[in-house]
């Protein structure tokens, strides 16, 4: 299959406005899910957490920390997780629609796709700690066009530059690679996402790898 490089013009085209459609009819609390992290980072042992997301709880109980390297939790990690979750939003196919429709560059176009390059976001997508790197962030998004509706299938973001989370640390780069796949009613869910960074603590480089799946996936009404 040919794959066609193309620079077409910085502007929310046709093609753009259906994705974001189609990201804006999925609820981001639509479903229920278990989602599985593995934390990678220098000078510590690698953790696994597995949480567990229901949106027909109450508002401040949604977010279960089922286990922590196979072990229950303790009362003590157990709410910390709930209070960290309560500043998060839900990973979600509906974030799309929040950045999708900005200015963007077509880079490449086969019969059944087409990738987007996005040379920067808009104000609070990415958010680490109390700084807001959406400015410094370049995106890349592929669409299938197989179906019978645009779909984003994968999205990678990549810092542009170097910038300081706190007076003690920071990032040199980062990348977050997240993928989606069809859900069990048709709409599209989120399925992965990885992120990598570099950067230093007190002067004192490191690297971190957060790699996440999502499954069990049930739509809740």
């Amino acid at each position: 299959m040919m794959t066609v490089a193309i620079s077409a013009t910085a502007g929310a085209d046709a093609l753009q406005d259906q994705v974001v459609a189609g990201a804006r009819a999925v609820s981001p609390t639509g479903y229920a899910f278990t989602q599985t992290t593995r934390v990678e980072r220098t000078g510590a042992a690698a953790k696994t957490f597995v949480s567990r997301y229901d949106p027909a709880r109450a508002v401040g109980q949604r977010w279960t920390l089922v286990s922590i390297d196979g072990k229950a939790p303790s009362a003590k990690e157990a709410a910390s997780a709930a209070k960290a979750a309560k500043a998060q939003d839900v990973p979600s196919y509906a974030e799309i629609a929040k950045w999708f429709g900005g200015p963007a560059t077509r880079i490449a176009q086969t019969p059944t796709s087409v990738t987007y390059r996005f040379a920067r976001l808009p104000k609070g997508i990415v958010k680490m700690g109390k700084h807001d790197a959406s400015a410094d962030t370049s995106a890349e998004a592929t669409v299938d066009l197989s179906g019978r509706a645009p779909v984003v299938t994968r999205v990678r973001f990549a810092s542009t530059t170097a910038f300081r989370m706190a007076l003690v640390v920071k990032v040199e780069r980062y990348g977050v690679v997240t993928t989606y796949r069809p859900g069990p009613d048709s709409h599209p869910v989120i399925d992965a996402a990885t992120v990598e960074m570099a950067g230093s603590v007190l002067g004192k480089a490191g690297t971190m790898t957060i790699r996440t799946g999502f499954g069990d996936m049930r739509s809740v009404r």
